[in-house]
């Protein structure tokens, strides 16, 4: 099953990456203007498009589509899916829109971050054409009919194209990668915090005013619904704030990227009280290390 029912109209769409459960997550909003929220890899465009059908959706149905921000995680299957959304809008941060537009320098980035294999395993991002798409700037209005509508609410800090969405009727909140990795199963928070464009201040103020939002639940990209909403947005700017200062103090150190990873997976694991994490999260740690020691190195 593809297809989670996780609030009034809304369904998660577990997109299976890389052939894992529970990791990555797109929301569905349906209604007369079925509505997709991220995408998830080029490599889960088969996985999202089950889910949709798991919900009776053709693609043919979907009117918008809002890729959160162009990490591959979230936007890497949008150009896939557009193509077979033939009437759908997409909807993306003005900085995001040339990138959708023409993949080549995301592509690039991430193949210098992660490498060929793994890039052959999330896929090759499809542009989408321009005209198709209409741009973000601090905020935007979408009527999702049927009395709900959505406002696309600039979130930078993980990235400075990213995009939340309040449901503003239901007051439930896409957030995007604006807060921390909460994988079911694992009893703590994780922050995201990757390369290459972290700004951990703005991700800490962009925490900080979603929390004037008054949402009555959290949909998580990585992974699912937390109504505990004011505990994960204070643990999220905690935990960037202090990852920063100890990876800094690690990195002053001399330590490396190797010995700094391995140090932060044995925090998490004593928090999470687990004496082996998953790989995803092993993974989602070094990513969130590689990240803070560039910003650190760019801002030196």
């Amino acid at each position: 099953m593809y297809a989670t029912r996780v609030a009034d109209r809304v369904y998660m769409l577990d997109t299976f990456a890389l052939g894992q459960a529970n990791t990555v997550a797109a929301y569905v909003i349906t209604g007369p203007k079925p509505t997709l929220v991220d995408c998830g890899y080029a490599s889960s465009t088969q996985s999202v498009l089950a889910g949709l059908a798991e919900l009776g959706i053709m693609p043919s149905d979907v009117r918008y589509i809002i890729p959160t921000h162009v990490h591959l995680d979230h936007a890497g299957a949008a150009g896939a899916l557009a193509r077979e959304m033939v009437d759908a809008e997409v909807f993306a941060h003005e900085r995001a829109v040339p990138h959708l537009a023409d993949p080549t320098k995301l592509v690039d980035s991430a193949t210098r971050v992660f490498g060929e294999e793994i890039m052959a395993m999330y896929g090759r991002p499809e542009p989408i054409p321009s005209g198709r798409m209409t741009a973000v700037g601090k905020e935007l209005h979408l009527a999702l009919g049927d009395g709900l509508s959505a406002t696309l609410i600039h979130a930078p800090g993980h990235a400075p194209h990213q995009v939340s969405v309040l449901l503003n009727e239901t007051r439930v909140l896409l957030t995007a990668d604006s807060v921390g990795i909460v994988y079911p199963g694992l009893r703590t928070l994780i922050p995201t915090t990757p390369p290459p464009s972290l700004d951990p201040h703005e991700l800490v103020s962009t925490v900080r005013s979603h929390k004037q939002l008054g949402a009555k639940a959290l949909l998580t990209p990585h992974f699912g619904i937390r109504t505990d909403v004011d505990e994960v947005l204070d643990a999220t700017a905690a935990k960037v704030t202090s990852w920063v200062k100890d990876v800094a103090d690690m990195a002053a150190r001399g330590s490396s990227l190797e010995d700094i990873s391995d140090a932060m997976q044995l925090r998490v694991g004593r928090e999470a009280g687990s004496a082996e994490l998953p790989i995803y999260a092993k993974i989602s740690i070094r990513t969130s290390v590689m990240g803070v020691m560039h910003y650190l190195s760019k801002n030196a």
